[in-house]
This record gives C-alpha cells, sequence and structure tokens, in this order.
C-alpha cells in the first residue's frame, strides 16, 4: 500500500507544485502588463506570501508522506526510532538547537530538515539578498524599474527557489539583453526596465530548470 501511495503521490505532488507557480507566474505576469482587464488583482507581497506558505504545505505534505511511508516497512520503522544527538555533524551544524533531534524521531526530522526544508530557508535568504541588491541597484539607477519591480523579483527568486536561483540570476541578465534588443527593433524603445526580464528568465527557469543544472553540472548545489 506504502509503495502505490508513493508511486502516486509523488509525481502528483510534483506537478501540482508546477501548476501552482505557473499560475502564480501569470497572475504576476497579469499585474505588471494588465493583459486582462477585471483579471484576479492581487499585490506582489500577497503573492509572495502565498508561495511561501505553498512551500511550507509542500514540506509538510513531504515529510508526513514520508513518516507515512517508513512506518509502513518492518526495515524503515528503524528510521523512525533513532536518536542521532551524538553524531558530530549535528552538533556542529545546529549548536545549541540539538535538542530538536534529542528523541527517538531525531533522525527522522534531521532527514526532513535536510530533504524537505532547508530548501525554504536557502530559498528565503537567496530571494533576499537579490531583493537587497535590487532595492540598492533602484536607488543608483532607478531608471531599470517601475512601480513594484523590485518585490516582483523577491517573489520570482523565492518561486524558482534554490539551487534553480543559480541559472535564474544569469538569465535575468541575458533576459534583459533579449527583451531590450526585442523592444529598440520593434517599439523603437532604447530603455527596457526589469519586470519583463524577470518574468522571462522566471519561465525558462519553471520550465527547463531542473535539466539546465543537470546539463552544467550544478547539481551539487542542491539540498
Amino acid at each position: 500500500m506504502n509503495s502505490i501511495m508513493s508511486y502516486v503521490l509523488i509525481p502528483f505532488m510534483n506537478w501540482g507544485q508546477y501548476f501552482f507557480y505557473l499560475i502564480i507566474l501569470f497572475v504576476a505576469a497579469n499585474k505588471r502588463f494588465s493583459w486582462i482587464n477585471n483579471f484576479y488583482d492581487s499585490t506582489y507581497k500577497f503573492l509572495i506570501w502565498l508561495v511561501l506558505a505553498f512551500k511550507v504545505l509542500y514540506a509538510s505534505i513531504e515529510t508526513f508522506s514520508q513518516y507515512y511511508v517508513w512506518s509502513g516497512g518492518e526495515f524503515t520503522k528503524l528510521f523512525l526510532d533513532q536518536n542521532i544527538i551524538d553524531l558530530n555533524i549535528v552538533q556542529d551544524f545546529f549548536g545549541k538547537m540539538t535538542w530538536i533531534f534529542d528523541n527517538r524521531l531525531g533522525y527522522f526530522l534531521f532527514y526532513s530538515w535536510g530533504r524537505f526544508w532547508m530548501e525554504i530557508a536557502v530559498s528565503l535568504i537567496a530571494a533576499l539578498a537579490f531583493y537587497l541588491f535590487l532595492r540598492f541597484l533602484k536607488k543608483h539607477k532607478e531608471r531599470f524599474f517601475e512601480e513594484g519591480e523590485t518585490e516582483l523579483g523577491f517573489l520570482l527568486a523565492l518561486m524558482v527557489g534554490w539551487s534553480n536561483f543559480i541559472i535564474f540570476l544569469p538569465l535575468v541578465f541575458l533576459s534583459v539583453v533579449l527583451v531590450s534588443i526585442f523592444k529598440k527593433l520593434v517599439f523603437k524603445e532604447m530603455y527596457t526596465t526589469l519586470g519583463a526580464p524577470f518574468l522571462l528568465a522566471a519561465l525558462i527557469v519553471l520550465l527547463f530548470g531542473r535539466y539546465i543544472v543537470d546539463i552544467l553540472g550544478l547539481t551539487a548545489f542542491r539540498v
């Protein structure tokens, strides 16, 4: 039963996450360009909290699913009754927070942190660093931004997550070049703000990010 659940649940969750982010991307793009009048409108701040809440919910479902799968096997049940507080790696990394793993679920909690929850923490740190960089850039080169585009950058950086952020960043700069050339040739505009490049880079990452990470040999950066 557990193997059947894993076979069905994991693809469902992966595709569900994929479609959710595409919807968020469309809503953000529509907010930026107003393609559809009277379409659902929301602030970037709300979308940021929505993405963060979804990531937490997704990680929670993965955690409980992992517990359910392990609890169904005679061998894997052992992983649910392992205190790993004595391992140096836990003590060195978590310091005084090792009490979290000082119980019979210690190994399961440690595994769940590294497998499901660390990505959220690293993604949030990367997105915040990117946002601070954008705020600094806007202060000195305001012509690169329209209203709300720093928040849009934060939203999309958080959405693509780590390790996709590694390729999202250079794709933003490449997209700036491509969008600038397009606007110059088609609309005769000399400058472009960062909204469209953000969205184009995020779309490429959502569609092909995992493959690009594999091709470039960046899998070691995955958490």
